[in-house]
């Protein structure tokens, strides 16, 4: 049986082309006290302060587990047309679904638990949601009808010729009558039949976590990050939230609302590099998160990586760097960059590898300059590469050389001390091994209310002992619901820009409720900047 949950391409385009845009923002940073926007809290060295206490405690989850095991012929339960032109489908015959399309059934289930969810289908470049009850109702992007139920995920795949089985687990269902509804989101899907049975959310066993970092020469600051880590992983979630480039925008409006901040504020360091739209040769940013680290906030750094090529981009569409080239037998991952560029200069590497590596020294000095603060960084670079859609995402070959390669050189030949590494690569092809690797990361771009507990759980296909954290998501997680699910994300990053403000700085609202941010700030099982400064350096 297929074990492949994958995030749909819809997904993903929708986080690269139509999601979160920086916008130009006038407005100071809340990490200084005279910022005019919000009155900052004092930095916390102790407990946290008894005067910000918990409004939000857990809710108590009862999971009655009952065997069950039940068949749907879709095209007896459904009101879809029966096919029956394809060979082997089983029953009287299958349904068929194009872009949009969906189908809707509905289960009678003995008891409030966890349920799998199994789909035998054959497809053509297709992504079919599987969304859990909800109303009727317009897409937000675009005239068609759908569900505002919860989406537990998309099953996606390219070219399947036979009725194939795809699984999707930790479908908490509760007892009686439950409508599931199978809609494509693209391309066309023939769907034979549908199974459910008990399932499983996160276990206990999940939160397992290597506490000691890759890099044997790490910094004092980092260990004790990461031994906090291990203290609170599978007890307690961190926050984090994204910020416009150059700002703490993103912060101002979030305090004005919740009176909190995050425990960790989220950079770019394509304000870094020249050749990205952000660039900032004041380094503006790069201040910013000194400022938050000497808080007492946690410092964490994604890279979206301009292709060094003619025609720079990050996308693999709108750039003509070829990945493919980059990979070489040679071992340069401590060779000086004057060896390096005697290595191109004889042919024995391609202008490619050598531009990234060139790349790579740059941004280096940039992580050197935050450690020379003692600002330990959570660094996840060429994120969802799994996925595709990137430059980085043309060869799986190329993409595990290219991260080796740079926490070498990172932590060996320039001697980064500072950095906790956050692999969010999206795909187990794709994974480089536990020893480069100190937490794993997945993007999750789900806007219905899902735990993103099967995403969670996919994650032990590619790592041993390493923490998993939601390292980006369009709307914030709902406490209750990772509780319900038993799925606690080391941490998660909210996406920031055009998705969490409006030009002002103010929260429009457009995927999370300020009735949902309030709820995350003030809840028990998430952690504020208030309550972890002083815990870890």
């Amino acid at each position: 049986m297929k074990k492949a949950f994958r995030a749909a391409a819809v997904f993903l385009v929708l986080s690269m082309l139509t999601g979160c845009t920086e916008i130009a923002y006038n407005t100071p940073s809340v990490s200084e006290d005279t910022s005019g926007i919000v009155s900052s809290p004092p930095l916390q060295t102790q407990k946290p302060d008894p005067s910000i206490p918990d409004k939000y405690q857990e809710k108590e989850v009862n999971i009655n587990t009952q065997d069950y095991s039940e068949e749907f012929q879709l095209e007896s339960v459904c009101d879809n047309t029966c096919h029956t032109y394809l060979m082997g489908y089983t029953g009287e015959g299958y349904i068929q679904i194009d872009t949009h399309e969906y189908a809707t059934f509905r289960v009678h289930v003995p008891s409030t638990q966890y349920y799998k969810l199994t789909i035998y289908m054959c497809a053509f470049d297709t992504g079919v949601d599987v969304i859990i009850g909800g109303n009727k109702t317009t897409a937000a992007q675009g005239d068609y009808e759908t569900f505002d139920g919860v989406s537990k995920g998309i099953i996606y795949e390219k070219d399947i010729t036979m009725f194939t089985p795809f699984s999707i687990d930790g479908i908490y269902l509760k007892k009686g009558d439950n409508v599931i509804t199978l809609q494509s989101v693209s391309g066309m899907a023939y769907m034979d039949k549908v199974t459910l049975e008990n399932g499983r959310s996160v276990s206990s066993g999940f939160y397992s976590m290597s506490n000691s970092p890759i890099n044997p020469n790490a910094d004092i600051n980092t260990v004790k990050t990461l031994n906090f880590f291990s203290e609170i992983y599978g007890k307690k979630t961190l926050t984090g939230q994204r910020v416009t480039s150059g700002t703490d925008a993103e912060l101002a409006a979030i305090y004005e609302l919740t009176g909190r901040l995050p425990a960790i504020r989220i950079g770019d360091l394509s304000c870094a590099q020249e050749r990205s739209p952000s660039y900032d040769e004041n380094k503006t940013d790069i201040e910013l998160a000194k400022k938050w680290a000497k808080r007492g906030g946690i410092v964490s750094y994604g890279w979206t990586w301009y292709s060094p090529s003619d025609k720079s981009h990050y996308l693999s569409s709108m750039s003509d760097f070829n990945f493919e080239k980059v990979y070489t037998d040679t071992d340069i991952s401590e060779a000086s960059i004057d060896t390096i560029e005697k290595l191109y200069g004889n042919g024995e590497i391609s202008k490619e590898c050598f531009r990234l590596i060139q790349d790579m020294e740059e941004m280096a000095k940039v992580l050197k300059d935050l450690q020379d603060e003692n600002v330990t960084v959570l660094f996840s670079p060429l994120p969802d590469g799994g996925k595709g859609g990137y430059w980085w995402s043309d060869s799986s070959k190329s993409y595990k050389w290219l991260w080796k390669t740079m926490v070498k050189r990172f932590n060996d030949l320039y001697g980064l001390t500072n950095i906790i590494w956050v692999w969010n690569g999206g795909g187990e092809d794709f994974y480089p091994g536990d020893e480069y690797v100190d937490i794993v990361g997945e993007n999750v771009y789900n806007t219905t209310g899902d735990s993103g507990n099967a995403r969670f759980m996919g994650t032990i296909y590619y790592k041993s002992s390493r923490a998993t954290a939601m390292t980006d998501c369009l709307q914030i997680p709902d406490p209750d619901i990772l509780a319900q699910d038993n799925a606690r994300w080391l941490w998660f990053a909210l996406s920031g820009g055009d998705c969490l403000i409006n030009e002002n700085g103010k929260l429009t609202g457009r995927y999370s409720s300020d009735t949902l941010l309030e709820k995350a700030y003030n809840h028990e099982s998430f952690l504020t900047l208030d309550e972890i400064s002083g815990r870890f350096v």
